[in-house]
């Protein structure tokens, strides 16, 4: 999954209908949220990038060296799922609803691989030829999203599951990849044909080799095909070709990072003079430096109970 500490993409036309979401009076207002801190292996630094609706939370931590190790935290333990043989670094960044971790592990030569952590033990994911891959998203299906290099090639997509790859194609320049749903939907950035420099950037959901265009970037999609990022500046949430705006704070801009499966979104959006951490519910966009979190605070991931996860400061935290 793409974090939400990236820059917002250049503007492009949507091809899908554009609708503006119409305050909701009767909506709930999200309450105040308590912050917990998850803890590191080493007391250093960490952060959390992504939690299942179990509640299983995966991110990384520091350890005694110094170094990053991919972590997970069930029921207020935490476990160090390691590295690769010979490699110094690795980081989670997903988790399914079976316990399955989506890692990227980090060698002393910058390469990198794909790894997933199933019932203890770490499975080197391998590539598409080349030397490198790394992991992004894993779904129910156990459906692992990476991008790999193959032998003297720009990096592929792909889906890999039970040892096999699928190879979604070139992932080109200035294109990203961000997350999966349970059907092996892709959304992320797309380099439209013909890859034009500067590039013609659009979002995309990429659904059985088919690209379907959706705002200015797509950076989340949950189980029921909802897409959430940003068009032209402003956050949506985008769902059988009708894309809803969802405001602002105040400001010009948003941008919308995560969304579960009851469509529940948050994001960033820009106030007056500085960028606040939000969630947009049944038509209510509400600021949640009013329920609890900090302008500085980062949310990585949304689960079904509206638990939020991500760091403040260089500590690893769960919102509940």
């Amino acid at each position: 999954m793409v974090s939400p500490r990236a820059l917002l993409t250049a503007a492009a036309a949507t091809v899908v209908a554009l609708t503006t979401a119409a305050p909701a009076p009767a909506a709930a207002s999200p309450r105040t949220y308590r912050v917990v801190d998850l803890g590191a292996l080493s007391g250093g630094d960490g952060a959390a990038t992504a939690m299942n609706d179990r509640g299983d939370i995966v991110g990384w931590s520091t350890v005694a060296d110094g170094s990053r190790h991919a972590v997970l935290w069930r029921r207020g333990v935490i476990t160090d799922l390691g590295v690769l043989p010979g490699d110094t670094n690795s980081a989670a960044v997903d988790v399914n609803e079976f316990g399955d971790v989506a890692i990227t592990s980090y060698g002393a030569d910058y390469l990198t691989r794909a790894v997933l952590w199933r019932d203890g033990r770490l499975i080197d994911l391998g590539t598409l030829g080349g030397e490198n891959s790394v992991a992004i998203g894993v779904n129910d299906r156990r459906q692992v999203l990476g991008t790999s290099e193959p032998g003297g090639d720009m990096p592929h997509r792909f889906l890999w599951r039970n040892g096999v790859f699928t190879d979604l194609g070139r992932e080109y320049f200035y294109e990203f990849t961000s997350d999966l749903n349970n059907r092996g939907d892709v959304v992320g950035g797309f380099n439209v044909p013909p890859q034009d420099y500067p590039c013609t950037c659009v979002g995309g959901l990429l659904h059985d080799g088919a690209l379907t265009q959706i705002g200015s970037e797509a950076v989340g999609i949950n189980n029921r095909g909802q897409v959430v990022g940003a068009a032209n500046g402003r956050a949506f949430r985008w769902r059988n070709g009708t894309l809803t705006d969802l405001g602002t704070l105040g400001g010009d801009w948003s941008r919308a990072t995560a969304i579960n499966d009851r469509g529940v979104v948050v994001g960033y959006s820009s106030t007056v003079d500085q960028w606040h951490p939000f969630l947009w519910r049944n038509g209510v966009m509400t600021d949640l430096t009013t329920r609890g979190l900090l302008v500085t605070d980062w949310i990585e991931d949304i689960n079904v109970r509206n638990h939020l996860v991500g760091a403040r400061g260089n500590r690893p935290v769960l919102f509940r």
